[in-house]
């Protein structure tokens, strides 16, 4: 039996080491990656304070590593950061979990339930005090909400933050803005409220055919609220299940 997905083309809104293992995951199950992406990581307009961070987490000035996207890990290796033994490192969920992984890092801690900034900082508070815990460290993008970092300061405990990169929009080729407003692209991904931006921005409605998909409810929010009718959301926040959940839907509506 082929592929659930089988013969859907589907839009991956990034590139890279994750668009290339995304698209591998697609073309298992049969379908049709489109790599294109909307957005991509450029340096911090500060990159000496970006450096100065790296280096004192190197140095082993931080207990604790905060990171909240798999972006940040990425920042992170690309700068041949070592994160000593001494520096635990917490996950905001199983995808950027996967990335520090992937890195050859330990993650530490890694909330419960669904993927969050609040999940993550809420849950890690809970089990500590100020005064059982060293420094943290929050690396995160110019557009991340400074969610962690603003808890963690009002539970007393002492943080540091590195803005490692900002988000930038990268134009799309005119075939595939034209692919996507005729609905040649069947499937959209939809993995954070700056791929919603994009998307919005140079492709503007998508036709009722298109079926969007989005990494979680926070996602899903935000791009409602852009205007896309988000036909289904991921329920583990992360894009191996989001991949997964849709392979299962488009069987079950194929089957009924």
């Amino acid at each position: 039996m082929s592929g659930a997905l089988h013969g859907a083309r589907v839009l991956v809104p990034r590139a890279g080491a994750w668009g290339e293992r995304v698209r591998a995951d697609l073309a298992s199950r049969g379908a049709e990656a489109v790599v294109a992406p909307l957005i991509s990581s450029a340096p911090p307009r500060d990159t000496t304070t970006r450096d100065r961070a790296f280096a004192a987490l190197a140095d082993g000035a931080y207990a604790w590593l905060f990171v909240t996207s798999a972006a940040s890990v990425e920042q992170l290796r690309q700068h041949g950061v070592v994160i000593p033994a001494t520096t635990r490192i917490a996950a905001v969920g199983r995808a950027t979990a996967r990335a520090v992984a992937d890195a050859g890092w330990e993650v530490d801690f890694v909330p419960a339930g669904a993927s969050s900034a609040v999940a993550l900082v809420t849950q890690w508070c809970a089990a500590r005090t100020p005064a059982m815990t060293g420094r943290a460290l929050v690396v995160r993008s110019d557009l991340a909400q400074a969610v962690v970092s603003d808890e963690l300061e009002v539970r007393g405990f002492a943080v540091d933050v590195c803005i490692a990169y900002r988000t930038i929009g990268v134009d799309l080729a005119p075939a595939v803005v034209e692919w996507l407003r005729s609905g040649h692209i069947g499937v959209v991904l939809l993995t954070s409220l700056s791929v919603g931006r994009e998307l919005r921005r140079q492709v503007g409605g998508l036709p009722a055919s298109t079926l969007v998909a989005s990494i979680g409810p926070g996602t899903t929010r935000d791009a409602t609220a852009l205007g896309f009718t988000v036909g289904h959301t991921a329920q583990s926040q992360s894009i191996d299940a989001l991949i997964a959940e849709l392979d299962a839907r488009v069987l079950s509506e194929k089957s009924s």
